[in-house]
Order: C-alpha cells, then sequence, then structure tokens
C-alpha cells in the first residue's frame, strides 16, 4: 500500500512504496507534465547524482510519474527537535548541511539557469501583491511602495554582487534530510529541481534563517563564519560584508516565502503553510532593522506581522 508523504509548495504528489518481505523502498512521484517542468526535474537529477540527491530510477516524462531513491523519513526539521537545547549538537547538524553545499555550487553547466535581477524582484513584489493586497486587503500608500521599492532594489543588488553560484534554492530543514549510517550521517536533498545559478550565501541563508524553524542568534553566526572561511570566493571577504550578503538573502527569501504562503491558500485551495506567516514576518522585521540599508523596511514588515498575529486564518491552522 503507498504511503502519501507531505508535499511542500508545488502541485506534485509523492507516495513511499515499500516491499514488506525485503524491507525495500522507494518514492514514486506524481508530476502533472502541464503544470511542473518535468524535463527540467530529469535533468537536474541526473546533473546532481551523487551529491546528495536521490537517484531517479524510473521516469515517463510524458504522464508525469517517476520512480525514485528513497532518502528515508528523517528531516533536519526531526534533528532540531531530537537535539532541542544543545546547541553544540544542533550546530554539529548545520554544519553538516552547510558542509553538503560544497560541491553543489562547484556545478556549474547550461542546463541551470541565471537566478536573473527580473526573477528576485519579481519574487520579492510576490509578498505585497498575494499576502497584503489579496489576503489581507492592506491598502499600500505611495510612502508604503516607495519603501518596498527601494528595500527590493537594495536586496537585489547585494545578492547579484555576491558570487555566483549553483543554489538548490529551497535548502531549508523539510527539504534536507539525514540519510545513511547514524553515526556518519550524510545530507540528503530534495525538492531540487529548481535550482539555478545565483547567490553564493541564498542557500545557506535558506538553512540558517529558516521560514520552519528558529536559531539562535551566536549558533547562526558561527555557523556563518566557518561556511565563509571554508568557501574560497568568500574566505577574502570581511565578516561585515558576508554577513549583510547572507541577510539579504533571507530578507528576500522570506518575503518571497510569505507570498507564496499566502498564494498557496488564495490559488491552490493549500492553507497549511499560512500559520508560518506571522512569525516569518516579525523575524524578517528584525533582521531588517539590524542594517542601515534596509531598516526603513523594518517597520512596514512590523506592522503586518502585527496585523497577521490578530488574524485567526493566520493563527488557527494545524501546524502539520
Amino acid at each position: 500500500m503507498p504511503h502519501p508523504l507531505r508535499v511542500e509548495a508545488s502541485h506534485r504528489e509523492f507516495y513511499r512504496l515499500e516491499d514488506a518481505i525485503s524491507g525495500r523502498s522507494w518514492v514514486a512521484m506524481s508530476s502533472p507534465p502541464t503544470l511542473e517542468n518535468n524535463q527540467q526535474f530529469v535533468a537536474l537529477a541526473e546533473l546532481f547524482h551523487g551529491l546528495g540527491t536521490p537517484k531517479l530510477l524510473a521516469a515517463d516524462q510524458i504522464n508525469g510519474f517517476f520512480l525514485m531513491e528513497d532518502l528515508g523519513s528523517d528531516h533536519l526539521y526531526d534533528a532540531y527537535r531530537r537535539v532541542s537545547a544543545d546547541q553544540t549538537a544542533l550546530a554539529d547538524v548545520l554544519n553538516l548541511a552547510l558542509d553538503a553545499l560544497k560541491p553543489l555550487q562547484e556545478l556549474a553547466d547550461p542546463q541551470i539557469p541565471p537566478y536573473t535581477e527580473d526573477r528576485l524582484n519579481m519574487e520579492f513584489d510576490l509578498c505585497a501583491e498575494w499576502f497584503a493586497r489579496s489576503l489581507m486587503s492592506i491598502p499600500l500608500s505611495a510612502n508604503d511602495q516607495n519603501t518596498l521599492a527601494a528595500a527590493r532594489t537594495t536586496l537585489v543588488e547585494a545578492m547579484l554582487e555576491q558570487p555566483q553560484v549553483c543554489v538548490h534554492r529551497d535548502y531549508h530543514c523539510r527539504n534536507l534530510l539525514l540519510t545513511g549510517d547514524p553515526d556518519n550521517p550524510r545530507v540528503g536533498m530534495v525538492d531540487f529541481q529548481d535550482a539555478l545559478i545565483g547567490p553564493a550565501l541564498y542557500d545557506a541563508a535558506s538553512l540558517l534563517q529558516d521560514c520552519y524553524a528558529v536559531h539562535d542568534d551566536a549558533v547562526i553566526a558561527t555557523a556563518l563564519h566557518r561556511f565563509a572561511l571554508r568557501n574560497e570566493m568568500l574566505a577574502g571577504k570581511a565578516q561585515e560584508q558576508i554577513t549583510w550578503w547572507h541577510d539579504a538573502c533571507a530578507i528576500q527569501r522570506r518575503i518571497k516565502a510569505v507570498g507564496i504562503f499566502a498564494r498557496l491558500h488564495l490559488r491552490d485551495g493549500k492553507s497549511s503553510h499560512l500559520h508560518y506567516i506571522p512569525s516569518v514576518l516579525a523575524r524578517t522585521s528584525a533582521l531588517a532593522a539590524a542594517h542601515d540599508a534596509t531598516e526603513m523596511l523594518s517597520p512596514l514588515l512590523g506592522e503586518w506581522a502585527e496585523r497577521a498575529a490578530t488574524n485567526s486564518l493566520l493563527t488557527g491552522n494545524d501546524a502539520s
């Protein structure tokens, strides 16, 4: 009997297939060819093979059916809960995931498109469009629009001026798994089909400033410093520069995520991510306030966070 698996922000469905006799298991994916780029999924599955992504075992691109290696069900989110208040153990998990980025970032292939300025701008605008206007019916004053436009320009410039590498783009605790020997675990990566050539600190920001998990600022700073020192493209940069680049990626990405969470509800009928919005907005407001370049954005995000925190639609959903 196939067991359905949790799905993130896509139209795809996943099922675990198990052989009761051998104990072996596989993951089957149904991916509507009219809604998902299955050709790119296959291309990147082959390109990323050996880097932690599941091996593609069979593919029917026309009908959108795929069979893949099963990486298990021990997500980083589960590891975070196990280590709980043990900051040393948490740092070990984060460092393991950051180290797994190195071979991915070294890939340069024509099959991986660039993360363009237009795309980064469009992603930033999702929040105002889908969360503020469509979901919350918040009117945007001329001053609000100017604030958003200025912040968008600042953030995107910071993202484009970084070294550009292969980025997973959804490198967070619900797309990363611990696989292999528990005493010598490896990091498995799913939901990789939207990878682009983009900012070197984008995936690190996705992990350290996760929408689904909150880490201590000291743990984030230490892990980020270690990651930069081990990255040849970043090792010579000042720590202040690294922090700004990382935080710019985190702010842009979280703003995008809030827009996507709202869009999932309004357009796709999926309300599972709505309850993350108040926390993500509040944390993004605090992060924006930490930099002179984005300080003007903080009050607006803070106001949106307060409105979201008092909206029953956003606070009464099941957290599963």
